[in-house]
């Protein structure tokens, strides 16, 4: 009972939490309050009530549309809500009350918002990492990782992306490789070459169907944090149970 009730708690707490990153990922990168003004209506300025800023719910009761002027909501608000309550509940489902699933749910709601900023403006804001960095490594040494696993992670991680940055003149953004330094401190230099591995194959199938769908130009830049989130998250989940498969193969 207490299991399926921790289960609940981390889905409700994950959209709820999912749903104030949306707030940091859409106004960080364009340098406004997050407190202030109140969520509205980018159309007409109609401030949504309490119950029309219930994650998820909210959205589906309005059926996508401002109860002020008619206007379509992004569904990209509801999308990444569902996203983050699956999120902390399978991370829970894994580790249970323990220090690993608040680093999974501080490392998972960190990529979401940094997704967020890079769908909608194409920026990785330096505020984002400066704060969440010390606190993810933090937990990561609470969570038990030896003292030179982090830093081995974070210099590999940022050596490969700089290393990317400057031979693809441009084809990479800065943000990336700053995002991948943070993202090697959480994983270590092992699981960071694998998040690497996954976020790249994951953004060149999501480069070549948003081509041959003719969304894009074939030299149209792309958001590359939403496949760097969603490879990154697969190996914090997943690393193991790929390496022992590797290793029974062999």
């Amino acid at each position: 009972m207490i299991e399926l009730i921790g289960f609940l708690y981390s889905i409700i707490l994950g959209a709820v939490i999912t749903s104030f990153t949306n707030v940091v990922g859409l106004r960080v990168p364009r340098k406004q309050s997050i407190v202030t003004p109140r969520s509205h209506c980018p159309s007409c300025g109609h401030e949504l009530s309490p119950w029309e800023l219930i994650p998820i719910f909210g959205y589906l009761a309005l059926r996508g549309r401002c109860r002020g002027c008619g206007e379509r909501i992004a569904p990209t608000y509801p999308i990444f809500e569902l996203l983050g309550a699956i999120g902390y509940g399978y991370s829970y489902t894994l580790y249970g009350f323990s220090m690993t699933t608040l680093l999974a749910f501080a490392f998972l709601s960190t990529l979401l918002a940094l997704a967020v900023s890079d769908l909608s403006t194409m920026l990785v804001p330096n505020v984002i990492l400066r704060i969440t960095a010390p606190v993810l490594l933090v937990l990561t040494y609470v969570a038990g990782a030896t003292w030179w696993s982090p830093l081995a992670g974070a210099l590999l991680g940022f050596s490969l992306l700089a290393t990317v940055f400057f031979v693809s003149k441009g084809g990479l953004g800065a943000g990336d490789v700053k995002l991948f330094t943070m993202i090697g401190l959480v994983l270590g230099p092992r699981d960071v070459l694998v998040a690497l591995f996954l976020s790249s194959l994951i953004g060149a199938v999501v480069g070549m169907g948003l081509i041959a769908s003719k969304k894009i130009g074939r030299k149209q830049p792309i958001p590359f944090v939403p496949s760097i989130a969603l490879g990154t998250m697969l190996t914090f989940w997943f690393s193991e149970s790929f390496f022992d498969w590797y290793f029974e193969l062999m």
